[in-house]
């Protein structure tokens, strides 16, 4: 797992780019080079802003998913990424288990946790993609429950 990433602030269109920029895609290209892979962000306004499509269409012209990008982003889309279905809320869960009471010891434990993340939870969970795949197409794209 690469990251968190953490940036003091609002997001902002111009922020978001930033960190794009000098964290993500540099991690991004650490690991796998110049292979082709695919960019995916939901429709929050920060990834909607003009400059970070301009810089997605630049550096993964055709593959990002997003928001008015190349592969549209839908609306109230199920959450089929692990990010969205696992991290988070996992994150989340443990970091408020903790308590923490200062910005510093926030950031802390957030990373404390991410890398308290083992690679086979890490493989269930991409694992499990093709079973909620499947599960969203015979719901036709609606909502549905993961059990």
């Amino acid at each position: 797992m690469r990251g968190p990433f953490c940036f003091e602030g609002t997001v902002t269109g111009e922020t978001y780019l930033t960190m794009l920029a000098d964290s993500i895609f540099p991690a991004i290209r650490a690991l796998y080079g110049n292979d082709e892979f695919y960019f995916q962000q939901d429709g929050a306004p920060p990834h909607y802003h003009r400059d970070v499509r301009a810089y997605l269409d630049h550096n993964v012209p055709g593959q990002w998913i997003g928001r008015r990008g190349p592969i549209e982003f839908p609306a109230r889309s199920p959450d089929l990424m692990p990010l969205d279905f696992f991290l988070w809320g996992t994150v989340k869960d443990e970091v408020y288990k903790r308590r923490p009471r200062h910005l510093d010891t926030l950031w802390n434990e957030i990373q404390a946790v991410c890398a308290e993340i083992s690679v086979d939870t890490l493989v269930l969970c991409t694992e499990s993609d093709l079973t909620r795949t499947q599960q969203c197409i015979d719901a036709e794209g609606h909502q549905f429950e993961h059990y």
